[in-house]
């Protein structure tokens, strides 16, 4: 994961003067509170509901260790493999060693943080591997090569931003 918090004040000047990242934070705070807030309404059991899912959430974090090896348990009684990585270039190496085994020239993936968070893409590419998104968000915000993940808050897209990249840079794949 690239490491911005040395050029944390440089994003942020060009954050603030970026028109198309600010129309779509403006719209995305009013959207999102009040269907949040609509969503809510509509279930009474939200607070219940949303405590029941964070004990899950600090059991699993408590006992991760338990379920991660069920989870290679239960992989490779289906015939899977899981890869044990400690760090972001265990892992960029693994994924290398898996496509180089079968000599991929284009590799598709789905959108994942922890792809994000290892730099997959970039490296991918580095070794002559172009990656494709599945998820078609992530495809489009993919297209211009340049563009950080629609997640990351630098570079939120608006509808008819995703539209226009589409547009012009999507082909047609089929022969």
């Amino acid at each position: 994961m690239e490491i911005t918090s040395k050029t944390f004040k440089q994003n942020v000047r060009g954050a603030l003067v970026d028109a198309d990242l600010q129309q779509a934070l403006a719209k995305m705070k009013v959207g999102f509170v009040g269907n949040r807030a609509a969503a809510v309404a509509k279930l009474p059991e939200f607070d219940t509901l949303r405590d029941e899912a964070r004990a899950v959430k600090e059991h699993t974090l408590a006992h991760l260790d338990f379920y991660l090896e069920r989870f290679e348990a239960q992989v490779t009684a289906q015939g899977g493999h899981v890869h044990w990585c400690r760090t972001a270039e265990e892992a960029r190496q693994a994924v290398l060693k898996i496509c180089r085994s079968v000599d991929a020239k284009v590799v598709t993936k789905g959108k994942s943080m922890i792809g994000e968070e290892i730099a997959i893409n970039d490296f991918l590419e580095e070794n002559g591997i172009e990656p494709v998104e599945t998820d078609l968000g992530e495809y489009i915000i993919q297209l211009p090569r340049t563009a950080e993940p629609y997640h990351r808050p630098r570079h939120p897209r608006n509808q008819e931003t995703g539209r226009g990249f589409f547009l012009r840079n999507a082909h047609d794949p089929r022969p």
